[in-house]
C-alpha cells in the first residue's frame, strides 16, 4: 500500500512545483513511511510514498522502463499478477523486479489501457507514456483506494488523498460547493466523482481516465468495469451455494498475498467472522482484533471473544473511553479528507491504530452487505412489496394519509415506504436530513435542488432489477464507494496499515451476482446464502446474529456525556454562512431530552463545522501543523 502525487504541466516543471510535490507527499507520507522517492521529467513530477508489502528490496517507485518511456506509480494490491507475469514470461519478456508495478508496465506497453480489465485487486495508478506524452490514470473495479485529481488549462495534478491539495501547485484553498453540500445533508457524504469543493475530482470506480498532453489536455474517462446482477434462475440452490464458497475461500487466499505478516478485523458479525474463519485455516494464530466501547450495548468484545475461541486463534482486545473518542475526533476528520457523517469512524481509526502496532495488513468484510443483501432496509422490500403492487392512485391517497400522520405513529414509515417509488425515496443506506428539516438547519438551502438529481443515472442504469437489486445497486454506487471504502482506506492508512476486502473481488461478485432474492432473504434474516454456506466454520450464533456495524455510543453520549463538548463545537462554528448554528442547538437539546433521535443529524453537522475549520478558515494553521508533522 502507498501513496503518490503527480503534478504534470504542458509548459514545464518549475521549481515551484518541485517544492509543491515535496509537500504534497509530505502530506500523505503516513501512507508509505518505508520509502520516500520522486522522478521527473520536462513535464511530469512522479513523488511517491512507499509501504513495503511485496516484493520488498526490489518493489521500488516510482517504476520506470529500461527504455525510458514508461514511469508508474502504483497504490494498492494486484492479486493474480504471478500469473500475469507467467503470461508476459512466455511471450518473451524478462522482468528486473518481482513487483506488480512492473507487471503492469509491461502489460500496458503491449496491450494499450484495456489492459486494467486483466488486474484482479484494489488499486489506483498513474502510467505516463512519454513518447505519446498521455497520462493514464485507472481504478479498481469497487474503488476501494483512491486517486484525486484537479484540472487547470495549464496541466492536471493528482494525488492519493485531497488533503494533499493543500500544497497543490496553483491550487487557491478548499472551499464548498453549496449545492454538493445540500446533498451532503441527505447522504452523510458527497458521493463521487465529486468532493465538497466542487473542483477537485475522484476517479470513478472501474473506470480509467487518459489525460493527452498532444491534444491540448483532451480528458477521457472509460467505464471498463461495471457490476451487473443477473440471478440464475437454473442452477439449484445448493450449486450456488458451493460456488459462492469456492471464491470466498479463493479470494482470501489470494489476499492473504504478503511479505509481512497479515491480522484480521474481528466483529461480532457474520463477516469478519468468516474471513477470519478462512484465514485462520491459512494462517493458524492469525491475530484478530475488535473494538469496544465501555457503555453497555455498545461492544461486540465478548461475540468476538467466542468466536475467536471458537476458532482458536490469537485475539487482541480493545476497549475504549469517552476520551478516546474525544481526544481522536479532530484528527479522524481530518484523514477523511472530504466531510463523512458516519459515527463509526472514530471506532475504526482506533482499532486501525491498535492493529498497525501487530501486522501490516489487515483482512476486513466490507462489501458483503451491498453483495448478498445484507442491509435491515433490504428486508423491507419484502414488507414493502404487495402496497407497491396497489394502483398509483390507491398508493397516492395513502401516501397523503401516512405523511400527515405524528411521527410516533406506527407504520407511518411503512406506509410512505411502501407508497413512495424506491427511487425517489433510497439513496443508499443512509438517509439523514429530511428535507423539511434541512431547509431549516441549511442556510443556503435551494427548494430547486433535489437529492434524486445524485441517483437518478445509477437508477436508469437498474433497468428492470428487483427492488431489493435496486437498491444493492445503488449501495455499490453510493455507499460503497463514498462510505464504506473511504473510511476503510483513510482511517487505516492514517496508520500506515493496509486493509484489504476479500468480499469485493470480481471473482466473488460474479458468484454473488447469480443470486436471487430469495437466496440472499430468507427465513427472517439477511444474507442468508453466505452464513448457510459458511455455518460449519462457525459458532451457531454467530451465524444467526444480525449485523451491528462498530457500534459507537454516540446517541447515547450526545445526551449526557458529549452534550457540552458538541454544543461548543456549535456555538464556535465558523461555518456559520452555510449552518444555523440556533437551529442546531435546538437539534441537540431535542436529542438530549429525548423529543427525538437526532443523533446523526448532529454528528453530520459537527463533521462538516469541523472539517470547515481545518480545511477552509483555519487552514493556514493546518498546512502549519501538516509541515510541523503535528497531523
Amino acid at each position: 500500500m502507498c501513496g503518490f502525487v503527480c503534478i504534470y504541466k504542458k509548459s514545464g516543471i518549475t521549481s515551484e512545483d518541485r517544492a509543491a510535490a515535496k509537500e504534497m507527499s509530505h502530506t500523505i507520507r503516513h501512507r508509505g513511511p518505508d520509502l520516500n522517492r520522486t522522478y521527473e521529467n520536462e513535464k511530469l513530477i512522479f513523488a511517491f510514498r512507499r509501504l513495503s508489502i511485496i516484493d520488498l528490496e526490489g518493489g521500488a517507485q516510482p517504476f520506470v522502463s529500461e527504455d525510458g518511456r514508461y514511469s508508474c506509480v502504483y497504490n494498492g494490491e494486484v492479486y493474480n499478477y504471478l500469473e500475469l507475469k507467467k503470461e508476459l514470461e512466455q511471450k518473451g519478456e524478462t522482468f528486473r523486479t518481482n513487483s506488480e508495478v512492473e507487471v503492469m508496465v509491461k502489460l500496458y506497453a503491449l496491450y494499450g489501457a484495456d489492459f486494467i480489465s486483466r488486474l484482479r485487486g484494489m488499486f489506483a495508478f498513474l502510467i505516463y507514456d512519454r513518447e505519446k506524452d498521455v497520462l493514464m490514470c485507472g481504478r479498481d473495479p469497487f474503488g476501494i483506494k483512491p486517486l484525486y485529481y484537479r484540472i487547470d488549462g495549464n496541466g492536471i495534478v493528482l494525488c492519493s488523498e485531497m488533503k494533499g491539495f493543500f500544497f497543490a501547485p496553483g491550487y487557491k484553498g478548499f472551499g464548498v460547493d453549496k449545492r454538493l453540500l445540500q446533498h451532503y445533508m441527505t447522504f452523510q457524504y458527497v458521493s463521487e466523482p465529486d468532493t465538497i469543493s466542487g473542483d477537485i475530482f475522484i476517479v470513478p470506480k472501474g473506470s480509467y481516465m487518459l489525460y493527452d498532453g498532444k491534444e491540448d489536455g483532451k480528458v477521457s474517462v472509460i467505464s471498463y468495469y461495471k457490476p451487473v446482477f443477473s440471478a440464475n434462475r437454473t442452477a439449484t440452490y445448493e450449486s450456488k451455494k458451493k460456488k459462492l464458497r469456492e471464491a470466498i475461500e479463493s479470494s482470501v487466499q489470494y489476499h492473504m498475498l504478503s511479505d509481512v505478516p497479515v491480522g484480521s478485523f474481528l466483529s461480532s458479525g457474520v463477516d469478519s467472522a468468516i474471513i477470519t474463519a478462512i484465514a485462520s485455516k491459512i494462517s493458524p494464530g492469525i491475530k484478530a482484533f475488535t473494538i469496544g466501547f465501555d457503555v453497555k450495548g455498545y461492544s461486540e468484545l465478548e461475540d468476538a471473544a467466542a468466536i475467536s475461541a471458537h476458532l482458536d486463534i490469537d485475539h487482541v482486545k480493545l476497549k475504549c473511553t469517552l476520551k478516546d473518542f474525544t481526544d481522536h475526533y479532530e484528527d479522524v476528520i481530518y484523514h477523511l479528507d472530504s466531510p463523512m457523517a458516519d459515527p463509526s469512524v472514530v471506532a475504526i481509526y482506533l482499532i486501525s491504530r491498535e492493529a498497525a502496532k501487530h501486522v501490516k495488513v489487515i483482512l476486513s468484510g466490507e462489501g458483503s452487505d451491498e453483495l448478498f443483501g445484507g442491509y435491515r432496509q433490504y428486508m423491507t422490500t419484502l414488507s414493502s412489496a404487495k402496497l407497491a403492487k396497489l394502483p398509483s392512485p390507491v398508493k397516492a391517497v395513502l401516501r397523503a394519509y401516512a405523511n400527515i400522520l405524528p411521527e410516533q405513529v406506527k407504520g407511518k414509515g411503512f406506509l410512505i415506504r411502501g407508497c413512495t417509488p424506491l427511487e425517489e425515496r433510497y439513496v443508499g443506506n443512509a438517509f439523514v436530513f429530511s428535507e423539511k428539516l434541512k431547509k431549516k438547519v441549511l442556510k443556503t438551502y435551494n427548494g430547486s435542488i433535489s437529492f434524486t438529481e445524485r441517483t437518478k443515472d445509477i437508477y436508469a442504469q437498474a433497468g428492470d432489477y428487483t427492488m431489493l437489486q435496486k437498491m444493492q445497486h445503488c449501495d455499490l454506487y453510493t455507499w460503497l464507494p463514498s462510505d464504506i471504502l473511504v473510511k476503510g482506506d483513510r482511517l487505516s492508512m492514517a496508520h500506515s496499515l493496509e486493509a484489504r476486502v476479500p468480499y469485493l473481488d470480481k471473482e466473488v461478485f460474479k458468484a454473488a451476482r447469480e443470486l436471487a432474492d430469495e437466496d440472499k432473504l430468507k427465513n427472517g434474516t439477511t444474507k442468508y446464502i453466505l452464513r448457510d454456506a459458511f455455518a460449519d466454520l462457525l459458532n451457531k450464533e454467530t451465524v444467526v446474529r444480525p449485523k451491528l456495524g462498530y457500534p459507537v455510543p454516540v446517541r447515547a453520549w450526545l445526551k449526557d456525556e458529549l452534550y457540552d463538548w458538541a454544543a461548543n463545537i456549535i456555538k464556535n462554528s465558523t461555518a456559520t454562512e452555510y449552518i444555523d448554528s440556533a437551529e442546531a442547538l435546538k437539534l441537540l437539546e431535542l436529542h438530549r431530552t429525548g423529543k427525538g433521535d437526532y443523533y446523526r443529524h448532529i454528528w453530520l453537522i459537527l463533521t462538516f463545522i469541523t472539517w470547515y475549520r481545518l480545511y477552509v478558515t483555519d487552514a493556514e494553521n493546518t498546512k502549519k501543523r501538516i509541515l510541523a508533522g503535528k497531523l
